[in-house]
């Protein structure tokens, strides 16, 4: 069965805060992401590791590092998220990112591969050795309410029919119309940003995208 998992995009600490108070209140919410991003690898700059506190350990931490070249996590796991995903685009060469990978893994976390829409899921099967979670970009990363990318779901059942026993998470423009489709396809995990936090109800959006998946 999929999961709904509402993910957090603030530039401040306050932001953080203030969507965080909202999201661990979601009815049955059991992981949340939360966003990173360095105004490198992408435009915008988003919150930094350094200005968070402890996160509760009620709910499984994913950080989705939206950064160049990341190879220390030391403070992602003192802050007690327990995956963390990594963009295939964002090292110089397949073995930089593997040895990333594996760093993750030695310190307990669970690892993650994230690529772009542009990059072909067929590189997922290259680090399938060391890494059984791959997240797919379902819109251009770094900004919430970006325009969903129509070939996501082929991409999912490729990679489904690759890595049949993989997890595969899906990022970006998921709401009511399409979360369903995505199930189907055979995602996994299934991220929510602007169709729950740009409302002016969170609860009320989320649970109405929760019983759309939920439909026989």
């Amino acid at each position: 069965m999929s999961l709904l998992v509402p993910s957090i995009l603030e530039t401040t600490k306050e932001g953080f805060l203030a969507t965080y108070a909202k999201e661990v209140k979601l009815p049955g919410v059991a992981r949340i992401q939360v966003d990173f991003g360095d105004g490198v690898f992408v435009p915008n700059k988003i919150l930094d590791i350094k200005e968070m506190d402890l996160l509760s350990p009620a709910i499984h931490w994913e950080a989705h590092l939206m950064l160049e070249a990341p190879e220390d996590f030391l403070d992602y796991q003192i802050c007690g998220f327990k995956t963390i995903i990594v963009h295939y685009e964002a090292y110089k060469s397949p073995e930089d990112l593997r040895q990333a990978l594996i760093s993750i893994k030695a310190m307990g976390l669970e690892p993650a591969l994230c690529l772009k829409n542009e990059t072909s899921v067929a590189i997922a099967a290259e680090f399938s050795s060391v890494v059984n979670h791959f997240q797919l970009m379902s819109v251009k990363p770094g900004f919430q309410g970006s325009p969903f990318l129509e070939n996501t779901y082929e991409r999912v059942k490729e990679l489904r029919s690759m890595l049949p026993n993989a997890i595969i998470e899906v990022d970006g423009g998921i709401n009511e119309s399409n979360v369903k489709q995505l199930a189907n396809a055979g995602a996994n995990l299934l991220i929510l940003g602007s169709s729950i936090t740009k409302v002016p109800n969170m609860q009320e959006a989320f649970e109405k995208i929760q019983n759309e998946l939920n439909k026989s």
